[in-house]
């Protein structure tokens, strides 16, 4: 199977689609609150809208949120999912078999779809979903093969990629695989710029050290989320924060004051006993929206992930949708500052999770419970910046905890090293939430599952036990 294969089951997917809207039919979207998913969701919804199909949009968090709405939708309803479904077509078919559906997923499909269904999703052609498309990918050459006025959404589909870490996957934080095709489409109508630097938050508009303060992916241990450490660490390595009286942005530093930083940033790490390696990742393409604002955290498209997931992490899902469908102003305003809360927030939670007294190393796996100190939307993002920042190690899948009245999700990651040795978090997760009453899946090296409270210790000790069962085969 190949890149052929897949496009071809686009092109397939994409007539169906326009079938469907051609005899009246009309749609209800479900996408997920991350920012892959409300960038797929947001993608969907304009393909629908400039075919003049009649639709509504919701997020969700989980796939429960979808079972409940079903029974209240009129028969005829196409029922769309995207970033969400794949993972959980065996409970959709023993539910629903009779309804209509539309699957545009990146997620490993549990089992396969109803004969009627459309489901387009890279797996089934031999293609890695985790790494090579994300749903909004999928989303988007679904939305292209419909009509070429669509390539317009491609900036978006690059954010959803983005925002699900799929530049991480190569260890070079660039887009690879099938994304690749969606860089080219947007770079080949000047929709976007990619160039190589250092990849610092807001490196265009903030100042130095502000920009620095801000960035959380990597986690700089002591620096990141704490200003006043950043001008101490760039006054101590002799970086101007000024030019006359006005503050200098990442963007114009000179080519060796960039070496600066970067050697200066290995040398704090070791001097903290941190791995220096997780300033690697700090270096790779840069992905500009041409189009969009030098000031806003639009025109990088990793920023412009940052504030979707923000939106989605906050129940704010709907100014997402509304800023990735087109929407600025005041909307973009109102964006922004969650953006800035949620980043303050994240840093408080991920300063307290570094801690090692705060880890709980089993036999395979290493278990951090934020209880509910982290909250529940939260446990996907810290896990991710965790993982991503070398300072776990490689021979042990983090599980992430976090509680919400009698229920418990948990966000796993696992390395690289790992997966070839066999690792599929997915089935993991899936596995180890079925055996305690809950539900679980999603990628080989990022899945997540939802549990009860009462069984969070027996949770932990499945999982170990399958993690230790497949390594040791």
């Amino acid at each position: 199977m190949s890149h052929r294969d897949f496009l071809a089951m686009v092109g397939n997917a994409s007539e169906k689609i326009r079938e469907l809207v051609e005899n009246g039919n009309s749609f209800m979207v479900f996408c997920h609150i991350d920012a892959d998913g409300l960038s797929s969701g947001s993608i969907s919804s304009v393909m629908l809208l400039r075919m003049n199909a009649r639709f509504i949009t919701r997020s969700v968090k989980n796939i429960d949120e979808v079972i409940e709405s079903i029974p209240n939708l009129q028969k005829d309803i196409v029922i769309l999912l995207t970033d969400i479904g794949s993972g959980y077509i065996r409970i959709l078919r023993e539910k629903f078999a009779d309804r209509k559906f539309v699957i545009l997923d990146h997620h490993q499909p549990d089992g396969e779809s109803e004969k009627h269904w459309v489901h387009v999703n890279p797996h089934l052609c031999g293609i890695d979903g985790a790494k090579e498309i994300s749903s909004s990918g999928i989303a988007y050459l679904v939305a292209k093969s419909l009509s070429e006025e669509n390539i317009s959404l491609s900036p978006v589909a690059i954010v959803g990629a983005l925002g699900d870490l799929q530049d991480k996957s190569s260890g070079k934080r660039e887009l690879d695989g099938l994304n690749k095709l969606i860089v080219e489409d947007a770079v080949r109508s000047g929709l976007l710029k990619v160039s190589d630097d250092l990849l610092f938050y807001g490196r265009s508009y903030r100042p130095i050290h502000l920009a620095l303060a801000s960035t959380t992916s990597p986690y700089i241990p002591g620096i990141s989320g704490s200003e006043a450490h950043a001008v101490s660490f760039l006054n101590s390595i002799q970086i101007r924060l000024k030019e006359d009286d006005r503050w200098r942005v990442f963007a114009e530093l000179s080519e060796d004051e960039k070496k600066t930083i970067y050697n200066g940033l290995m040398k704090y790490l070791s001097s903290l006993n941190f791995p220096p390696s997780i300033v690697n990742e700090l270096v790779g393409k840069v992905y500009e929206l041409t189009r969009e604002e030098e000031w806003t955290p639009l025109k990088d498209a990793r920023e412009y992930a940052s504030l979707l997931n923000a939106c989605g992490k906050t129940e704010n899902e709907w100014i997402g949708i509304a800023i990735a469908m087109g929407s600025r102003g005041e909307i973009l305003l109102q964006a922004q500052k969650i953006l800035e809360e949620y980043k303050r927030r994240l840093s408080e939670v991920l300063e307290y999770l570094i801690r090692r007294e705060n880890w709980q190393e089993l036999k395979y796996i290493i278990a951090i419970d934020g209880g509910t100190m982290i909250e529940e939307r939260m446990v996907s993002s810290a896990s991710s910046i965790l993982s991503s920042s070398d300072l776990l190690p490689e021979d042990k899948p983090l599980i992430m905890l976090a509680t919400k009245g009698d229920r418990v999700k948990a966000s796993a990651r696992a390395s690289m090293k790992l997966v070839k040795r066999g690792l599929n978090l997915g089935i993991v997760m899936k596995k180890a939430a079925e055996r305690v009453g809950g539900v679980g899946g999603g990628h080989n090296v990022a899945a997540g599952a939802e549990i009860p409270l009462a069984k969070k210790t027996m949770f932990l000790a499945e999982v170990d036990s399958i993690v230790g069962e497949v390594l040791a085969s």
